[in-house]
């Protein structure tokens, strides 16, 4: 989980990697790449302003093989190309935004970490439901808590199986603050027994299950609906979905 930063409106947020085949992909909210409200489609910037990168702060790796970071190692990740076309895949339903955007990388700076490499093995029939335990792991006040993401503790509040207003995600009752889109979402617990495979050497004391990226709480800059403390967690399948679109 990283920390990335929009250079043209100079806000903060959270993302992450993921490897499909043998392609890596940038993951994030569709708000923070567009820097418009996905569900009005209103720009997010009083001056009317919009990002043109994405300023990604990464660890890298020393000469003694060890990992560090620090504020000037990163990777800037463009939005726009020459022309002001879109670099990152997104998609709509019912004419409304789904609020994830995914940008496919060419080049890759620092120590990349995919978020299939740091699920544990053995987790196949891991299923989640109403009121199960979950961790939105991100960056609640961006540079302020350093470079290690804060695991904010949230549970499922609807149905994960079912789609919210026709749309790909479900409700976690959480309190999160700014800086926390993007965030992947986890399913976190201890097992009853380690499991241990000796011929592939894999051990897991946990599960470790991604299901979903968070996009901010409901009703949180909104004086008439209050704020539930209700977050948005769109289904990790949406994932696939937009590539599948983009890349057939």
């Amino acid at each position: 989980m990283w920390r990335p930063e929009c250079v043209a409106r100079q806000s903060n947020a959270t993302c992450f990697f993921t490897k499909i085949k043998d392609a890596y992909y940038l993951v994030t909210n569709w708000h923070i790449v567009s820097g418009r409200n996905a569900d009005t489609k209103e720009c997010l910037n009083k001056m009317g302003s919009v990002p043109n990168k994405l300023r990604v702060y990464v660890p890298k790796e020393d000469d003694n093989s060890t990992i560090s970071y620090c504020d000037n190692f990163y990777m800037d990740v463009e939005l726009l190309d020459q022309d002001g076309n879109k670099l990152w895949y997104e998609m709509q339903r019912n004419n409304r935004m789904i609020d994830v955007a995914i940008i496919p990388l060419k080049d890759i700076k620092g120590v990349c970490t995919t978020i299939e490499q740091a699920e544990e093995p053995f987790n196949e029939q891991v299923h989640f439901e109403i009121a199960s335990e979950i961790y939105i792991i991100g960056f609640p006040f961006g540079k302020q808590t350093g470079y290690v993401p804060i695991w904010k503790k949230a549970s499922v509040a609807s149905e994960p199986e079912l789609d919210v207003e026709e749309m790909p995600y479900f409700f976690a009752d959480t309190a999160t603050k700014s800086g926390m889109s993007g965030s992947p979402v986890i399913l976190y617990k201890d097992r009853p027994a380690v499991l241990f495979n000796e011929k592939e050497k894999k051990m897991s004391r946990h599960w470790t299950k991604f299901i979903g990226i968070y996009s901010g709480r409901i009703g949180a800059d909104d004086g008439e609906k209050g704020d539930a403390q209700l977050g948005r967690v769109w289904k990790s399948s949406v994932i696939q979905e937009l590539i599948d679109k983009y890349e057939k």
